[in-house]
């Protein structure tokens, strides 16, 4: 056996460490490697250290075993008892991850919002089962439970007919539609209704049809001759419908589902069809708004004298000419106060020519939509525009040279209206001199004299005053309700000579207080015209004002309100 009383022994498991230069049992590393590179046998007196090395070293491989077994054994419980460890994590954080502690209530208003209320042709409808309300019920037993029976969520019912032919038959639709508005259990509902092609014989129907009391809201895309597969049925809950095809043949096609009798509560239309509507027999002198009415002749304007109770008014003027169809008699819309009004790029206006058809004394709310290359054409005597308070204009101003001259005059009969938005893509100096109560000349008309509330709109690039905004600033304060005080005693100075007096001091340096010795108060002026109180900028503006018309601009907001 080797001499192992000097040896020294691993720590970790108790093995003998070898000394560099030697091999077990003492022999020198030199000599055991002259003998392997050759065949000559060892020395006599070698052969006894060698046996001896060769039983020690079975020896080690035994305990060398022996350990590994044993090591092997508690890696894999050391695994093992990871392994569980891991899972009982998992398992208490399933446990308690906040969603299993949101209340039903809660989670049934999630669910709520994962409800389609409308419907694109990438979107899912009634039929797909990755579509909500239906994958609500795969997720879970709680969520199936709580999705069933909450019947508000199968309260939509988008239905495109021709989607899924050739993926499912015509009785597996019908029966996930009658599923459908089973579990909806009579509330009203909200129903979408598309295809390209004629869908008179789809099985669908007669299950459809049922429901149909409950309809609240109704979209229905569909070929007008499809339409009549929902005649005979009374829509008695009906509020909304909005038509719309791309059956250009079938434009003469005469609809009369949703007639008077038929739809009696039938308050709100809006059009997306391409054709008129003189086939279509609607409840007109009931409808309280009409959205996207497309007038092509002066028959669609003879329709809509027969709406006395509109409200609510939107048209679209670009498909009508009007130098082959004339305007008709006066149309008299006495309850409408909100209208807006789209000229597309075929103008020619037909805006003033139809404001000027106009008797709406309740009007109060006028939007006015130009294309970026139309010629604007308003009217210049008060009419039908004596009431109004608020004005939206979207328009460019640079397409036309008189553009602005006519956008202004239009101004000089607009005297209630209190709140202005410009959305214009390139605003003058022209135009906004022009609302510079201070510039008016003798015996000119006061341009919005009870503006409140400017909307300067996008402005999204404004080459004429990008780089100087000295005339709308001059124009801001020609507006604003301030009183010049002092030395304690009341004096009443022009707006607009204590912004020239401020201004010219430099960009930015306010000389109101440094020069005059003046105190600016937010006072209500006695001249009525000076009343603006409220001003939303454009966020580059409000950062290029900031930045290179600091002091005018604190000045500007200390007095007004800033959006």
């Amino acid at each position: 056996m080797a001499d192992t009383t000097n040896a020294k022994y691993c720590a970790n498991c108790s093995c003998i460490l070898l000394q560099p230069g030697e091999e077990a049992g003492g022999m020198p590393t030199a000599r055991v490697m002259e003998l392997l590179r050759q065949n000559h046998p060892p020395l006599d007196a070698e052969l006894s250290a060698f046996r001896t090395t060769a039983e020690d070293t079975r020896a080690t491989l035994d305990d060398l075993d022996s350990k590994i077994v044993q090591t092997r054994e508690l890696l894999e419980n050391l695994l093992s008892a990871r392994q569980r460890a891991q899972s009982r994590l998992e398992d208490t954080k399933f446990l308690l991850h906040p969603m299993r502690s949101i209340p039903n209530e809660l989670l049934t208003e999630i669910f709520h919002h994962c409800i389609p209320k409308t419907y694109r042709v990438a979107d899912p409808d009634v039929i797909d089962p990755h579509g909500a309300p239906w994958l609500l019920t795969r997720v879970c037993h709680r969520w199936r439970e709580l999705a069933v029976n909450t019947p508000q969520l199968w309260t939509y019912l988008l239905l495109d007919f021709v989607k899924h032919v050739g993926f499912i038959t015509s009785r597996q639709c019908t029966y996930k539609v009658a599923l459908f508005l089973e579990r909806s259990r009579g509330l009203p509902m909200t129903v979408y209704l598309g295809s390209e092609e004629s869908v008179m014989d789809h099985p669908v129907l007669p299950v459809l049809q049922v429901s149909i009391p409950r309809w609240r809201h109704l979209t229905v895309d569909l070929p007008r001759s499809s339409l009549q597969c929902l005649s005979g049925n009374s829509f008695l809950t009906l509020r909304t419908l909005a038509l719309g095809d791309n059956d250009e043949e079938g434009w003469n096609v005469n609809v009369d589902v949703f007639r008077s009798t038929s739809a009696p509560v039938l308050r709100i239309l809006e059009v997306c069809i391409g054709g008129p509507l003189e086939h279509v027999a609607l409840p007109w002198s009931s409808l309280t708004s009409i959205v996207y009415f497309r007038v092509f002749d002066a028959d669609d304007l003879k329709t809509l004298r027969t709406s006395t109770d509109l409200e609510d008014l939107n048209v679209n003027l670009d498909v009508w000419d009007i130098h082959t169809t004339p305007f008709p008699d006066i149309v008299s819309l006495p309850k409408l106060c909100r209208l807006t009004i789209t000229e597309g790029f075929n103008g020619h206006g037909r805006s003033k020519e139809f404001l000027s058809a106009l008797v709406v004394p309740a009007l109060s709310e006028l939007t006015l939509k130009f294309s970026r290359t139309s010629v604007i054409h308003l009217p210049t005597s008060p009419g039908p525009l004596g009431n109004l308070t608020k004005l939206d204009i979207t328009c460019n101003m640079n397409s036309h040279a008189e553009n602005t001259q006519h956008l202004l005059n239009f101004f000089t009969v607009t005297h209630h209206v209190e709140s202005l938005c410009i959305s214009d893509d390139a605003m003058t100096v022209e135009f906004v001199d022009g609302l510079n109560l201070d510039k008016l000349t003798d015996g000119s008309p006061a341009r919005l004299p009870c503006l409140r509330f400017l909307d300067i709109g996008t402005f999204a690039s404004a080459p004429c005053l990008s780089d100087d905004l000295d005339p709308l600033f001059e124009m801001l304060y020609s507006r604003l309700p301030t009183v010049m005080v002092e030395g304690g005693k009341g004096r009443e100075e022009t707006v607009d000579n204590a912004f020239c007096t401020a201004g010219r001091a430099g960009n930015g340096q306010n000389a109101l207080s440094n020069e005059t010795g003046m105190e600016l108060s937010r006072l209500d002026s006695e001249d009525h015209r000076r009343c603006l109180k409220t001003i939303r900028f454009p966020r580059w503006l409000y950062v290029q004002t900031r930045r290179e018309w600091s002091k005018t601009f604190l000045e500007l907001t200390s007095r007004v309100d800033l959006l």
